[in-house]
């Protein structure tokens, strides 16, 4: 699992395996986990603007 694959899927609009990405990444890098949280908040904010 990679930030890029995230990436991919968040500009493919599969949001649900953008954020389980970075909760793998969140616990693959733990001193990154606090820049993946952020990230998952976005992609939650995202989907539900595209709801």
């Amino acid at each position: 699992m990679t930030a890029t694959l995230a990436k991919v899927y968040l500009e493919q609009k599969k949001y649900k395996k953008a954020i389980q990405a970075y909760k793998i990444l969140s616990l693959k890098y733990p001193e990154k986990s606090s820049f993946f949280a952020d990230r998952i908040k976005a992609v939650e904010k995202i989907q539900q603007e595209n709801n």
